[in-house]
């Protein structure tokens, strides 16, 4: 015994440094109670048999590493430290590792079948595909009297009632079902009318989804041409299937939503599109009856032309007549110079002004008197009628008479 007393805190770390050093690493099978999860991200429980229990914890960087969601009332196989919680002096153990009971070689088999198809490229992101553009008809590969399938249809119908369900049963669960469920993904893939493939089941014990981790099951997902949305189990369970698939749903429900968003945002852009159209139509109709209107007024009616025809006609006609009357005016002043110049040179005028001209007997005119001799007989042309006479005797001009 040492000559000074321990305190508390001393005694703890010396009672926690000899557990650790005398149980540094040790596998513990239990029943897993009062969990607690706090915001810190660790996991606090009990491990628990049929007569003892045990506080447990594992720290945040395990949990996340752990790949589940360990629950209340699990069987689980721990590999952990042996320690004591110093504060408050409580035994507990430090879990390193966490599997479930009885599941090693099943959790190991799964690791050898994921790097298997790996290194075959079936779980690449490349080769994955993308929910289609438009969905018509959903092809849901699930049990009858599965609680996921309900889940499923409710979803669809409340959030896309529009789609349509075709329904592929198989049993989930058990040694027939991986080759129900390749014979029912296969049906649905080679339905012409099924545009995407729903794989669902619930949760359960990696057991109960051994039929989602089965290779046939995979290889027959890779082989579907249309897009496979598989969603099998809780958040937390992952499968063979859902590595496989090309797209993986956290749940049964999640895969329903992921169709029924992928078909809202299509008749979304359907609705945008039809909107643009609408836009574009009416546009054009107003630019149509635009240039509808701009084209009526240039174009006039075939009776407004006749009018305005009419009107020019008659404007033209009255011009030509007042052309007319203007030449007719000046022709008229012209023929009546030319008239009074005529009369002034007509030989009846001068006759009727009491002269005559004298003819010789050739029909001469006499107009020198020298050109006759005494006694020839001349024609005298009155005005009116004519005078035969003859000459006594003639007279020069510049004689007197």
């Amino acid at each position: 015994m040492s000559e000074a007393p321990l305190t508390v805190s001393e005694l703890n770390q010396a009672v926690a440094g000899c557990l650790e050093r005398s149980f540094p690493l040790v596998r513990v099978r239990g029943e897993i109670a009062q969990v607690s999860r706090p915001a810190s991200g660790h996991l606090y429980f009990s491990l628990r048999d049929a007569s003892a229990s045990v506080r447990a914890v594992m720290f945040r960087g395990k949990v996340a590493v752990l790949g589940w969601q360990p629950r209340e009332g699990d069987q689980v196989e721990v590999g952990a430290v042996v320690t004591l919680y110093e504060p408050r002096g409580d035994f507990q153990l430090r879990i390193e590792r966490m599997q479930k009971a009885g599941q090693g070689a099943l959790f190991e088999a799964f690791l050898a079948l994921r790097q298997r198809l790996a290194t075959e490229g079936l779980l690449a992101p490349e080769r994955k595909r993308h929910l289609p553009d438009a969905i018509r008809t959903v092809g849901l590969v699930s049990s009858l009297g599965a609680a996921a399938l309900r889940d499923v249809v409710v979803t669809l119908s409340r959030a896309a009632p529009r789609l349509r369900v075709r329904l592929y049963p198989s049993l989930v669960q058990g040694a027939e079902a991986p080759g129900m469920l390749c014979s029912s993904l296969a049906l649905a893939d080679a339905d012409s009318q099924v545009d995407v493939i729903l794989l669902v089941r619930g949760g359960g014990s990696l057991e109960d989804l051994q039929a989602f981790n089965h290779e046939s099951v995979a290889r027959a997902i890779a082989a579907c041409h249309k897009t496979v949305v598989c969603g099998v189990g809780h958040e937390t369970d992952v499968t063979i299937a859902d590595l496989v698939a090309d797209i993986r749903a956290a749940t049964p429900t999640a895969a329903a939503q992921m169709v029924a968003a992928a078909d809202q945002r299509r008749r979304e852009q359907l609705a945008a599109l039809a909107a643009r159209m609408r836009q574009t139509l009416e546009r054009r109709w107003r630019l149509a009856q635009q240039r509808l209107d701009m084209a009526g007024q240039r174009l006039r009616s075939p009776a407004a032309r006749l009018r305005e025809q009419g009107l020019l006609l008659g404007r033209m006609a009255e011009r030509m007549r007042a052309a007319l009357a203007a030449r007719v005016s000046v022709a008229g002043g012209m023929l009546q110079a030319r008239s009074a110049a005529m009369r002034a040179l007509d030989p009846g005028a001068v006759l009727r002004r009491g002269y005559a001209i004298a003819l010789d007997a050739h029909g001469r005119a006499v107009t020198d008197a020298a050109t006759v001799a005494s006694d020839d007989p001349l024609r005298l042309m009155l005005a009116k009628g004519l005078l035969d006479v003859r000459v006594e005797s003639t007279h020069r001009g510049d004689e007197p008479g």
